[in-house]
């Protein structure tokens, strides 16, 4: 089972299976919290649950073709993005205006193989500010059958607009023994 992987986030974990139970998923989450603590493995077994064809939507097998190309990042309603460097040599990542508009063009349809389309967007921070009053739109007007995951370390560099429009979720430090 996919929840049984996640370890350490207990509080997060319950939050996640209660509303897959009630299904009262919401259109957008925010993943909040210190660096690698498993929040993008948390999103990423969300979207498994959500679209897994044996136990969905209450929880992944991880052994179906969905959590398998889930897994694999190759499931055709399955999105992440991540920040990319502006060059080799360069330290800092950004998420730019173009990478969100190409996702937001992906999720206006509806799901072409699941249930549920999904967007994982890592370190949402590191979206430059023409990127993050775009993805504003979409999350003011989300699409239907689609879920958002913002995941970030330190929320507070979003836009406040954007922390209103998802239900936050906040991931503590592991402990010793996790």
């Amino acid at each position: 089972m996919s929840f049984e992987n996640i370890i350490g986030q207990d509080r997060p974990k319950q939050m996640l299976e209660k509303a897959l139970r009630n299904d009262c998923i919401p259109n957008s989450y925010l993943f909040y919290g210190q660096e690698s603590v498993g929040k993008k493995f948390t999103a990423i077994e969300v979207a498994k649950a959500l679209n897994c064809e044996v136990n969905g939507p209450m929880d992944g097998c991880d052994q179906c073709s969905s959590c398998q190309k889930i897994e694999k990042r190759t499931h055709p309603d399955f999105f992440l993005l991540e920040p990319e460097k502006k060059s080799p040599t360069a330290t800092e990542a950004i998420i730019k205006i173009d990478a969100v508009r190409e996702l937001q063009k992906k999720l206006i349809y509806l799901p072409y193989e699941g249930q549920t389309k999904i967007a994982i967007i890592n370190n949402a921070e590191c979206m430059n500010p023409q990127a993050a009053n775009s993805f504003l739109k979409t999350l003011e007007e989300p699409p239907s059958q689609t879920l958002i995951i913002l995941i970030a370390s330190n929320p507070y560099q979003l836009l406040p607009t954007i922390i209103s429009r998802c239900q936050g979720i906040r991931f503590y430090p592991l402990p010793a023994e996790a």
